[in-house]
């Protein structure tokens, strides 16, 4: 399982984050360090190359490790960090330069599904496009430079495969915020299936759920009428379980 490490000059920030981070991925498999601040009691604001190089040093051992950096100069600590262990050690970190907060939240909850560092990184660096796609004019939220998250993808039918279908409507008082999003592709990545799904209250096209982001992207809010079309072996069972929890609430 990838590893995550948050950088930071405020210890409080790192740790609010980091707590974020285990409420929307509380796997135990699932190991989150802080690097942050400065100081015996880490209440200085500033960045230790040593501490970030001992954390990395830990959570490297075994697995890949994701950094996410607050500022400029965690930036040039971390860096200095990866000189100062072993390369073998260096060559399982990757520097991410998505947002601290909304990244280290998405590559959380990506880890905990067991997905390789590529596809963690790439969640991370779609985080703002959830928030985008709410505050920005639609011209801007169509962004020719925006990552595989932002796709939107028609459905398809895999080797002859038709699809099954559930239509549902969003009744949870907030919509699919993180907290569902999260519930919503831990229950997708369980079955051996691939799921669309289209907002049709919003009359977008079907969005191919990847991870929590391109749930979010969906935009749904209370109300929301949601077509969802799901193929594989598996795709009854997996409609079945996201229709439970749909009724649910999603435990909200």
């Amino acid at each position: 399982m990838v590893n995550i490490l948050l950088v930071s000059h405020s210890h409080k920030l790192a740790q609010g984050t980091a707590e974020l981070v285990r409420q929307m991925a509380p796997s135990p498999d699932l190991s989150i360090k802080v690097a942050a601040g400065l100081g015996d009691d880490h209440d200085e604001i500033g960045t230790d190359a040593v501490e970030i190089m001992e954390a990395l040093s830990e959570l490297a051992e075994n697995n890949d490790v994701l950094v996410l950096m607050d500022l400029g100069s965690a930036i040039l600590s971390t860096e200095m960090a990866l000189q100062m262990i072993d390369e073998d050690i260096a060559s399982r970190v990757r520097m991410c330069p998505a947002p601290f907060v909304e990244g280290a939240i998405a590559a959380g909850v990506q880890a905990n599904l067991g997905s390789p560092i590529q596809e963690v990184y790439e969640e991370a660096m779609n985080a703002l496009a959830a928030k985008k796609q709410q505050i920005v004019s639609e011209e801007e939220t169509m962004d020719p430079q925006a990552g595989p998250e932002m796709a939107i993808l028609e459905p398809e039918v895999i080797n002859g495969d038709k699809a099954a279908e559930l239509q549902i409507t969003v009744t949870n008082p907030s919509g699919l915020h993180a907290r569902p999003a999260a519930l919503f592709i831990q229950t997708v990545k369980k079955y051996d299936a691939k799921l669309t799904v289209t907002n049709r209250t919003e009359n977008s096209e079907p969005v191919l759920i990847k991870g929590m982001i391109s749930v979010m992207l969906l935009g749904a809010k209370q109300g929301d009428e949601l077509f969802l079309q799901a193929t594989g072996p598996e795709k009854d069972a997996l409609l079945a379980e996201l229709k439970k929890l749909f009724l649910d609430n999603f435990g909200e």
